[in-house]
This record gives C-alpha cells, sequence and structure tokens, in this order.
C-alpha cells in the first residue's frame, strides 16, 4: 500500500491510513470500475499488516500480509485466540485468500476462499484518512 509521506509527519502517533475496499466490474479496457463499497483497510504508520474489515461480516477482521517469497502478492488471514495459557504463539492464524497488486490501476484484488467474486482495496489512502485525531480503532491496536 502506498503512503503519502508528504502528508504525514514522522513525529506523529496514532497515524493511521485508510483505504477504500469495494466490489468493481471491468470496463472494455479492462481497467475496475467501482460498482459498491463493501468495507474498509485500516493501515497504522509504521506497520506491515492491514486490517481489512466487510460490512457483511461486521464482527470479523481480516488481515494482508505481504506474501514473503513475492511482493505483489498479499495472504489474507484470520487469527483466532490461543487458549492454551502456555502456548508460544498467541494466536491460530488461517489462510483465507490472496491478493495480488494491480500497481497500473492502483488496486490490489483480493480473493477470498469461499467468495466467488472478487473485491478490491484501493492502494492510496482517502485523503480525509491521514490525520493523528482519528479516534484508535480497538482492532488495529490487538493487530500486530
Amino acid at each position: 500500500m502506498q503512503k503519502q509521506n508528504e502528508i504525514s509527519s514522522p513525529n506523529e502517533e496514532n497515524q493511521f491510513f485508510r483505504f477504500q475496499v469495494f466490489q468493481g466490474d471491468l470496463d472494455q479496457n479492462g481497467k475496475v470500475q467501482k460498482t459498491k463499497s463493501v468495507g474498509m483497510a485500516y493501515l497504522k504508520d509504521g506497520q506491515q499488516t492491514i486490517t481489512v474489515r466487510l460490512w457483511m461480516f461486521v464482527t470479523e477482521r481480516f488481515y494482508m500480509i505481504l506474501n514473503r517469497n513475492d511482493a505483489s502478492r498479499y495472504l489474507i488471514m484470520t487469527r483466532e485466540l490461543n487458549k492454551n495459557p502456555n502456548a508460544k504463539n498467541k494466536y491460530f492464524w488461517n489462510i483465507v485468500g490472496s491478493g495480488i497488486i494491480d500497481t497500473t490501476q492502483g488496486i490490489v484484488q483480493i480473493n477470498f476462499d469461499l467468495l466467488d467474486k472478487p473485491v478490491y482495496i484501493n492502494i492510496h489512502p482517502e485523503s480525509s484518512a491521514f490525520s493523528t485525531h482519528l479516534p484508535v480503532p480497538d482492532f488495529l491496536e490487538e493487530a500486530a
């Protein structure tokens, strides 16, 4: 995801970036045209994990993590708390989809394993989302 550094300051705490998540159709030129907003994605400055919220799964969180072997691809994951207090890992991570970056269109195409239609994330944050005055979303505090 691209962040506009000229808008953010490295000294600001709780700098968040918000990205549109949408459905779209291909036009005659092969470009994705937004048809419906279906969620939002959030990235805390300095973090690498993007948190995705879809309106149809309002209580669920999905996490986008860059693929270690291919910087143009993402893994889409969920996590569940490990209930064993002596466990080495705090969470179980489950892969539920994948994403591929299309830099020419400025989107990431997300394909969930159980959904037939892809969703897209704009790689450019919303201009209104560059703020240290945004409240810290409760789900982002747990993301890292």
